[in-house]
């Protein structure tokens, strides 16, 4: 694709409206859980079953988080993305359901050195307050427990205050960026319909509505507590939302991001499913033109069929607390931002379904087009809200100790980095509020269910020696070509940014 830039585009970068950072989080880097002196969480049944790997030390961030925040401030970055976690500050004591603890205050106190930590190197903290895990006293599940789900809206809003307190007695800024739930879309999906379900259980499908009853409603309980506890304390602006992962299917993905907008669409209780069914049409037209192009005739029957039953399965008339909750509240907005995470959104039509057939993290597919699509389709009746692309990812597969693989596809992460980048700026040029950009993850990490093999990092993590390399899994200086496309877009320099995208092959990861 050939860049063309105009003024206006150049200065988006250059007046500081657009964030670069990298993520991760606690249970895929902290280390330690799951083990004797815990802290558990509920994927410690999982683990203890064989269900998925065991995840150890991973990259031990949690001791070790100078060394990845300095990493993460040498590439020039804006923000750091990390989390926040209730099975750590809340811990069980063993793998088993039992009455809430006590609060841990050096967990807390940790957690708040932690992002002084972030604040110090200039780095801006964006928080996940719920990353797919909670504590193991819970048990396994807990989305149709409606005193399991107050418990998390509480947790939520004390964790922030306890830790902004620390931070102001510390004379640092208090956090003012969160992200309610990491995915919120697939959180009853992996519980009830993907490999964590209780394969026992012939009633999953019917647990799918109630469980996002709960997550939705938990949302709005907690965007409008942040918002009093902010205007209590003085602590000034803050922004809310929470992460949603693609899937080419509206009621597997954007059919969140409305509901919690209604009211700010100006739609009354009464007029809730005729809104629903226009805006799912809206998602549909773009859908259709992507699929007809990127699938076979067989796939693209499979997603039209898949698209049927994801409406049948997801019941919005069934999300009674959460519609109560949204039209109840004193406040009509409910979102502050659309964050997205786009990973392999076809990867349920090409495999037709079959799960073991799905690709693995190796196999997502790179397509900028798809990229392109769905950043689009956020935006179609978005009505304001800034788009961030919340997590950008290119997987090798590398076992510990072994050499990671090239790729089916032949793609690197400099490929990567500059095409995702290039797309971005495209559809900024065509009117869609993108402000900001994170690659999960900065340091290679434990991946849920696939554990250790995918390596997703700029940098590699040596498991062996417990050591993060100087480059990526396949040899590629990706940190250092992640800091100079983001230097090059930052300069405002039409000139630059096309010599940076258009005329280098970045092994080396520096600037001509």
């Amino acid at each position: 694709m050939c860049l063309r830039l105009d003024c206006d585009f150049a200065k988006e970068f250059a007046k500081g409206r657009f964030f670069f950072g990298v993520a991760n989080a606690p249970y895929l880097c902290e280390g330690g859980y799951n083990v004797p002196g815990g802290p558990y969480n509920n994927y410690g049944y999982y683990e203890r079953d064989g269900r998925v790997p065991r995840s150890g030390e991973t990259n031990g961030f949690w001791t070790r988080f100078r060394e990845h925040v300095s990493l993460a401030a040498s590439l020039g970055m804006d923000v750091f993305r990390m989390g926040l976690d209730w099975s750590r500050v809340q811990p069980a004591a063993t793998l088993a359901i039992g009455p809430a603890p006590r609060w841990d205050e050096r967990a807390l106190d940790h957690y708040a050195e932690i992002v002084g930590a972030v604040r110090d190197y200039g780095l801006e903290p964006i928080i996940t307050l719920h990353h797919f895990t909670h504590p193991a006293w819970l048990g396994e599940q807990m989305w149709l427990s409606d005193e399991a789900v107050d418990l998390l809206i509480a947790y939520e809003l004390r964790v922030v205050e306890e830790v902004n307190n620390r931070l102001v007695a510390s004379g640092r800024s208090v956090i003012r960026h969160f992200i309610t739930f990491n995915e919120l879309n697939l959180i009853p999906q992996i519980y009830y319909l993907g490999v964590l379900r209780d394969k026992r259980d012939k009633e999953n499908v019917m647990r799918v509505s109630p469980a996002y009853d709960n997550v939705l409603r938990a949302h709005i309980a907690v965007y409008d507590g942040l918002y009093d506890l902010f205007e209590r304390k003085s602590w000034g602006p803050l922004q809310v939302g929470f992460g949603t992962a693609s899937a080419v299917e509206y009621d597997y993905d954007r059919l969140f991001l409305d509901f919690v907008r209604l009211r700010s669409f100006g739609v009354s209780q009464d007029e809730v499913d005729s809104a629903i069914r226009e805006l799912r049409d809206v998602w549909a037209s773009r859908m259709e033109r992507l699929t007809r192009t990127k699938l076979t005739d067989e796939q693209y029957e499979a997603y039209v069929g898949q698209a049927a039953e994801a409406q049948r399965v997801v019941q919005v008339e069934r999300f009674t607390k959460a519609l109560s909750a949204l039209y109840s509240s004193p406040r009509e907005h409910k979102l502050d931002y659309i964050s997205v995470n786009v990973y392999e959104p076809l990867g349920r039509a090409k495999s037709k379904g079959v799960a073991a057939a799905f690709p693995k993290w190796w196999e997502f597919g790179a397509d900028p087009e798809v990229y392109y699509a769905f950043i689009h389709a956020y935006n179609d009746a978005n009505r304001g809200l800034p788009v961030y692309m919340g997590e950008n990812s290119l997987a090798y597969r590398q076992p510990i100790g072994g050499i990671a693989e090239e790729r089916p596809d032949g793609w690197d992460r400099d490929r990567f980095l500059r095409s995702r980048l290039m797309t971005v700026v495209r559809c900024m040029i065509e009117g869609v509020p993108v402000r900001g950009f994170i690659y999960w993850s900065l340091v290679d990490d434990f991946e849920w269910e696939a554990g250790f093999e995918p390596r997703l990092g700029l940098y590699n993590y040596d498991y062996v020696n417990q050591t993060i390399r100087a480059v990526d899994a396949r040899g590629y200086a990706a940190g250092e070509t992640y800091a100079m496309l983001a230097a090059a877009l930052r300069s405002g320099d039409k000139e630059r940014i096309s010599r940076v995208f258009t005329k280098v092959r970045f092994g080396g990861g520096r600037e001509p």
